[in-house]
């Protein structure tokens, strides 16, 4: 590991350096880590909080959702600091579910191949999850508090964090990905009609800073605004494409490869190829079921 280890986001908020997966540390009377990235960098991480100023234990974790990339570095990382998670009910429904960590463990294995990882480590099941709902407060003492958003659409369990004073919108995957080339990739896995809802719910949030799961933040009230505006743009438009696709063949993978070929040639996100297509195939379906074959 080399370069950067941290930035600095705001006064009070700090950037642990990772293009794929960038997490987010709420400096105050405890420390808040935003998401626990992969598996495989839960190394990293911890030399990242080693590195911070002062005291670098992390006594919460907000979990967006639970997907594999979210969550993998959740149980070591808590084996270490013993912090709190906190998460909607519907993700810790997942993560006290056997099937479902075997799950989330198998595609962290295999980014682990994929990064040339050959240690023994595993994700086990977390411990200590607190369920929030929509308009919960989370005080952080110290002026600051975190104000909560059901966001589904990416998938059921999708939150969104508002913190405040400063008003930094830590929206998971709920927003769209921003990839290597500036475009937005829109990611509605199981509703395209609660994710442009749930978009719609972030745009009149009028946040000051919109810190994105992956590859980067944005600064300021107007660009947080143009960007969520286009990502309800492209959103539209992948509908669009997907639903012409539908009116000449209702092979879901088929339409998967095409929207993999055509969208997908430099993700940001590069992990196991059968998480991707079951991401993209999920999208073709909500598509399907939602527009296409109505009841």
């Amino acid at each position: 590991m080399s370069g950067k280890l941290f930035s600095e986001l705001q006064a009070n908020v700090l950037v642990l350096s990772d293009s794929m997966f960038p997490l987010y540390v709420i400096r105050g009377e405890k420390n808040v880590l935003v998401d626990c990235a992969i598996l495989a960098k839960a190394g990293e991480i911890e030399d990242k909080l080693a590195a911070l100023p002062g005291n670098a234990r992390i006594g919460m974790v907000l979990l967006t959702h639970s997907h594999y990339d979210h969550t993998g570095a959740c149980s070591i990382l808590q084996e270490k600091h013993g912090f709190e998670i906190i998460a909607s009910q519907r993700t810790k429904e997942v993560l006290e579910n056997d099937k479902a960590i075997a799950f989330i463990d198998e595609l962290n294995q295999k980014f682990k191949k994929i990064l040339g990882d050959v240690s023994n480590s595993v994700f086990t099941k977390p411990r200590d999850i607190r369920a929030v709902r929509e308009n919960d407060i989370v005080p952080l003492g110290g002026g600051q508090e975190l104000e909560v958003f059901e966001t589904p659409g990416h998938t059921r369990c999708s939150i969104s964090f508002l913190q405040k004073p400063e008003r930094i919108l830590f929206p998971g995957d709920a927003a769209g990905v921003m990839e290597r080339n500036g475009s937005i990739k829109p990611l509605f896995l199981s509703s395209y009609t609660q994710y442009e809802a749930s978009l719609k719910k972030l745009l009149a949030l009028d946040a000051e800073v919109l810190a994105l799961a992956h590859n980067t933040a944005i600064r300021g009230r107007e660009r947080v605004k143009e960007f969520l505006g286009g990502s309800l743009a492209e959103t539209r438009k992948l509908k669009g494409k997907i639903l012409a696709w539908l009116s000449q063949t209702d092979d879901f993978g088929r339409i998967a490869e095409k929207i993999l070929a055509e969208e997908y040639a430099a993700p940001t996100i590069m992990g196991p190829r059968e998480a991707l297509t079951i991401n993209v195939t999920s999208m073709v379906k909500s598509v399907y079921h939602e527009f296409v074959k109505l009841p």
